[in-house]
């Protein structure tokens, strides 16, 4: 249990106690905090959760043949050096493939897809996926017809477009996104809005695209400003959707990737007061994930139903190649320690390449565990500790909004059993 302290306009400190179990808010006495009754976040008819699998490197979890949400990885190999990708020490570790492997995947999908009909999503992954386009021309529109229910979409850095690449994207109705920093783009090296022959085939995407084309920017020590971010790219493509991929994780230890304790509790605080007058909910995807931080409260969501934050321990959520080599998630290599399986031997994959939240004393024991959901699953030593603190303080964030706009209190502190991962290396976790 954890007690919040909450300041009232009046100027009082009011306690109320949370149960990050139940997102059920509590007075002293221990009755509920508030009345959320016909409140309008509040679902009519909540939809059934089923109970999150605990994986772990020693209870490996399993990949059903019906998946929803499919990641074909195309390779690791990208035109940029970003500072902090999470993919660069895995890029030796991709297996090579080539047209030929796109036309045999596609040969060889009906024997390991159990129900076509019932896929959602279908991504297309690098490293750069337009370093691909040839494997896409032949993926793409096999697998369009294959799953006629699926949203199809795809992630690029911008610097390879062509006015015949976006035509053909938008033919196949493709959602496409272009990762970058804004301001802080400097940090991930070349910038394409410099480029003016690139930056033309930005604006056309846009043009093209639009609304299913986004613009998707990582907070980090360098550009974590949410309104100034998106600021700055309204000022090139005024009405342009402006998603965040989160803040960034520590994979290498990367200076650019870490942030210091005091830059977080300032970059939490910024974020709330951005939430709060509205700045930072011009974002879309910033908008919604306060709404499912006010709406697991008022749902009072049990932890019972929570899934990895990246979602891939879930046994529908498959991430392979097109060698058929199945992997923890589309970041990393097959010919290393994150190959699960491959789709040949379906019942043999197993994810053991990771650790679920509920394994983790401080997911267990943390406010924001709701919002956070664990961060990255495999990752262990100081580079989870720096990714646990980023996460924290950016969720504190919602948190903190959340419980004002339910209740007309401001979160100024908190107290409990929370257990605080310390920069050590846990000889009990296995570092990938």
């Amino acid at each position: 249990m954890i007690r919040l302290d909450l300041l009232d306009r009046d100027g009082e400190v009011v306690p109320l106690f949370y149960d990050q179990h139940t997102s059920r808010l509590m007075d002293q006495n221990g009755w509920r905090a508030i009345d959320f009754t016909g409140h309008q976040l509040l679902e009519s008819a909540p939809t059934e959760r089923r109970k999150f699998i605990a994986v772990d490197y020693d209870q490996p979890g399993k990949k059903v043949r019906e998946v929803t949400k499919l990641k074909i990885q195309l390779g690791l190999g990208c035109n940029y050096s970003c500072a902090y990708c999470l993919q660069a020490a895995q890029i030796h570790k991709a297996a090579a493939s080539s047209t030929r492997d796109a036309s045999e995947f596609l040969s060889n999908i009906d024997n390991w897809i159990g129900a076509p009909e019932g896929m959602e999503k279908v991504e297309l992954w690098g490293g750069e996926p337009l370093l691909y386009w040839k494997k896409i021309e032949v993926l793409a529109p096999a697998l369009k017809e294959k799953f006629p229910n699926a949203r199809f979409s795809i992630i690029t850095n911008g610097s390879l477009l062509t006015r015949e690449i976006v035509d053909q994207l938008k033919a196949w109705d493709f959602s496409v996104s272009i990762s970058h920093d804004g301001p802080g783009q400097h940090i991930r090296g070349d910038d394409p809005f410099e480029d003016p022959h690139k930056f033309a085939f930005i604006q056309y995407a846009f043009k093209q695209l639009h609304p299913r084309f986004s613009f998707n920017s990582v907070l980090t020590p360098a550009s974590h400003d949410v309104s100034a971010i998106i600021d700055w790219f309204q000022d090139y493509f005024p009405g342009c959707n402006v998603a965040f991929e989160g803040v960034v994780h520590s994979y290498a230890a990367d200076a650019s990737s870490i942030f210091t304790i005091e830059q977080l509790e300032q970059f939490s605080d910024m974020l709330s007061r951005q939430l709060v007058d509205g700045s930072a909910l011009r974002s879309p995807a910033m908008a919604d994930k306060l709404r499912r931080a006010m709406t697991s409260l008022v749902n009072e969501r049990s932890s019972d139903t929570l899934f990895q934050k990246c979602g891939m321990d879930t046994p529908e959520y498959l991430a392979v190649d097109l060698k058929g080599n199945v992997m923890t998630c589309q970041n990393v290599g097959a010919n290393g320690n994150h190959k699960i399986g491959h789709v040949d031997d379906f019942e043999s994959i197993a994810l053991n390449t990771s650790r679920h939240w509920s394994k983790r004393a401080e997911c267990q024991s943390c406010p924001v565990l709701q919002l956070c959901q664990g961060a990255c699953m495999y990752q262990g030593g100081d580079n989870w500790t720096h990714s646990c603190n980023a996460e924290f303080y950016y969720n504190l964030a919602f948190l903190r909004v959340a419980l004002y706009g339910l209740t007309g209190r401001w979160l100024t502190g908190f107290s409990g059993d929370i257990v605080r991962p310390t920069l050590k290396k846990d000889r009990h976790v296995q570092v990938r």
